[in-house]
């Protein structure tokens, strides 16, 4: 099962895999190679590495000794004196007749520049030369530079996706050893750019315990139907929702839930708009929505649901159903705090609802869902770029598109959870986040840019394994 790391189990990993017999200089010289050879793709004519003190800074040393025996311009600015591994770096370079400022040039006049200052080491803000060098590189790349950062962009928390200020703005991250998590989630692939593993094997040790587990369609449960399946057996779904000019939420969580493969969807609202033939109007009164989710596999309430529907929240949360709960519902849940369901229950909030409901600030996407678990004994959803899912490790779904981030997105999203859970996933979550984010990427690549919700929801049933 493929993962990431935090920055302690990748040094843990670095450390024992020089402990096994491979040299810490020899690991540094595979990462260097690997890195180079990343680079030449791009077809560089110049290049700056910026190197830090530690073996970060050791990597940047020993590209920039690479691009010295290939006849191809390069120059090194050190922020700080290296040692270990990293000194013989330096010098290797410097063998080759390489040479080393020790400030940052006034201009740019390099078509790429390395990032190769702090790695998987930045918790806390920069500052000093090291916030200088890392503001350099940004106008350097803003006036037409490139960037590679090695193994994180420096000025990224490793093991949040944290960005502080300042941070380095990639175009592509060669990531040594294993998937790092900060690369992938939070604001980490926004300045990662295009990431590139590179393992640099071999080695023989055993693996370190995954920060997160990623969302592959090897993992994913989708539900497989007979040929003589028929809508009273595909499962029944009951969405709660889209009232108060919203209709559309509800409609689109709806019809989402059917392309996913729900034998039936009723509709449970007070809308007088209904755009969608597919799905069973239900009567907006308390009797007859728990007489219909009673009789239903699960149950989304929340999509345009509106803050006046407290009443039917509760009266949904102790029903013996599985329930995905979404948007106003999870707004309404942070102002009025319930016991623990005792059936099973989906949380899907987006950042802002899960800081309404743990007063958590955003940053930190891991401490928001550890918040969220001891808030409520439930499996939570927490969506964005690199949208993390309750587990043990958390599973994290290594996606990050602007054209998910449109609205409508979430509603889609609840719909197919809770289609997933009526047909008998085992994995309605995960799963979900799966389907989701690639309906939205095979639209975007069919359509372009202008992407909608409902563009995704038309191609939910194209979705293919590998």
């Amino acid at each position: 099962m493929s993962g990431t790391l935090d920055s302690n189990a990748s040094r843990s990993l670095d450390r024992r895999i020089i402990e096994s017999g491979i040299s810490g200089y020899c690991l540094m010289m595979r990462a260097a190679r690997s890195a180079f050879d990343r680079l030449m793709v791009e077809n560089p004519t110049s290049v700056i590495c910026v190197a830090g003190a530690g073996n970060n800074g050791g990597d940047a040393y020993g590209v920039a000794a690479f691009l010295m025996q290939s006849g191809i311009p390069v120059t090194v600015v050190s922020l700080a004196s290296s040692k270990g591994d990293a000194l013989k770096a330096r010098h290797f370079y410097e063998d080759l007749g390489g040479f080393v400022l020790d400030r940052l040039p006034t201009t740019n006049q390099w078509d790429w520049i390395i990032d190769g200052i702090l790695g998987t080491g930045c918790d806390r803000p920069p500052e000093g030369s090291i916030a200088d060098a890392i503001t350099w590189i940004n106008n350097s790349r803003s006036s037409g530079a490139r960037v590679m950062s090695l193994d994180v962009p420096s000025g990224l928390n490793a093991s949040t996706g944290e960005a502080f200020d300042p941070v380095v703005c990639a175009d592509v991250t060669v990531t040594f050893l294993a998937e790092k998590t900060g690369n992938l989630t939070g604001e980490g692939p926004a300045y990662a750019g295009l990431v590139h593993l590179e393992k640099l094997e071999p080695w023989n040790v055993q693996p370190e315990p995954l920060h997160t587990r990623l969302v592959t369609d090897a993992v994913i449960d989708l539900p497989r139907q007979k040929d003589t399946a028929h809508k009273g057996i595909r499962g029944s779904v009951l969405v709660v929702g889209g009232r108060h000019g919203m209709e559309g939420a509800g409609q689109l969580s709806g019809l989402a839930a059917l392309r996913t493969g729900a034998g039936k969807v009723f509709w449970a609202t007070d809308a007088p708009q209904f755009d969608v033939p597919e799905l069973i109007r239900i009567p907006w009164d308390i009797g007859s929505i728990v007489d219909c989710a009673s009789r239903c596999q699960s149950v989304v309430v929340g999509p345009g649901l509106g803050n006046d529907a407290g009443d039917v929240i509760a009266a949904l949360w102790d029903l013996d159903i599985p329930l995905v709960v979404d948007a106003d519902a999870l707004n309404w849940l942070s102002q009025h705090k319930l016991s623990n369901r005792q059936s099973p229950w989906i949380g899907t909030p987006h950042p802002l609802e899960a800081k309404r409901l743990t007063g958590l600030p955003m940053a930190d996407r891991f401490s928001m869902l550890h918040a969220l678990e001891a808030l409520y004994d439930a499996t939570w959803v927490l969506k964005g770029a690199g949208t993390l899912i309750s587990g043990q490790p958390p599973w994290l779904n290594p996606v990050a598109n602007a054209a998910l981030g449109t609205a409508g997105s979430g509603d889609v999203l609840a719909g197919i959870i809770a289609s997933l859970w009526a047909q008998g996933s085992q994995r309605p979550a995960v799963t979900g986040v799966w389907l989701h984010a690639n309906a939205f990427l095979k639209a975007l690549a069919e359509r372009g840019p202008d992407v909608i919700a409902s563009d995704a929801v038309d191609r939910i049933g194209r979705i293919k394994t590998a």
